[in-house]
């Protein structure tokens, strides 16, 4: 009898490995092929016609090695080791292994099986959020709002004055732009409202995106951008839209309007 529940757990071990390979190799390939089509979509937008044009260039590749780098580093720190945990787990498991002992390792191992799901869910929602695939821009927006709302840090108010469709193809660049001046505004403006609101001029979307923080420098917008908002301008390239800041008693406004 015992050896039969050891041979079932074993193979139960076997098929929790195997389907955690698949998600690992199944994220893997959808990262580079996410990557691979990112760049050609930019590629085909932007013409290096001018110094900068190449520095938009220049960061979105650098956007994308420090997000290749920091994907790679989760992958190894957090998949990779608990693979090899999970595997000298394995390797302890021989069918004259009491009953008891066996269970303390099964159940070990399943406590690792299920952190590695974990990880690689959380690594593909970094990728491309879950609600943007299945709802669209205006929910995952809404999503990131509630989460910011949640922690207490800071309160975010949104408003929605959109009429027109939002192709599918846009709703990750116009996402990341709004999660990056979010991103901005609570690392460096010491902020505690933003609003942002959404709304049409014709066939143009605009996005007024405005905090009570500390302001911007002026001649850095003009002569030192950091990596942010080069960021939000080379995402801006491949929409052929622009970002203009405006006028504001205190903290940033920020006008953002796409075809």
């Amino acid at each position: 009898m015992g050896e039969t529940e050891g041979t079932i757990t074993l193979k139960i071990i076997i098929i929790g490995m195997g389907v955690i390979f698949l998600l690992s190799l199944s994220l893997i390939v959808f990262f580079v092929i996410y990557q691979r089509r990112l760049l050609a979509q930019q590629k085909k937008h932007q013409k290096i016609a001018s110094d900068y044009q190449k520095e938009l260039l220049q960061t979105s590749i650098l956007s994308q090695e420090e997000e290749r780098t920091r994907i790679a580093k989760e992958l190894h720190d957090d998949v990779g080791a608990m693979l090899t945990t999970t595997k000298l787990y394995f390797g302890q498991i021989i069918p004259e292994l009491p009953p008891e002992e066996l269970k303390e390792i099964t159940d070990k191992t399943k406590v690792f099986l299920d952190d590695m799901i974990r990880s690689v869910r959380s690594i593909s929602q970094d990728l491309r959020p879950v609600v943007l695939e299945k709802l669209g821009l205006i929910e995952a927006i809404q999503s990131l709002i509630q989460t910011l709302n949640d922690s207490g840090r800071i309160k975010v108010y949104f408003d929605n004055n959109t009429n027109n469709v939002i192709p599918k193809s846009k709703e990750l660049n116009l996402y990341r732009i709004v999660q990056e001046l979010i991103t901005n505004t609570i690392k460096h403006a010491e902020a505690s409202v933003i609003k942002i609101i959404l709304k049409n001029e014709g066939d143009r979307l605009i996005i007024l995106y405005e905090d009570d923080g500390k302001g911007i420098d002026k001649e850095m917008l003009l002569h030192k951008k950091g990596l942010g908002l080069k960021n939000i301008e080379s995402r801006l390239s491949v929409l052929s839209g622009s970002m203009k800041f405006l006028k504001n008693n205190e903290g940033i406004k920020v006008e953002i309007r796409c075809m």
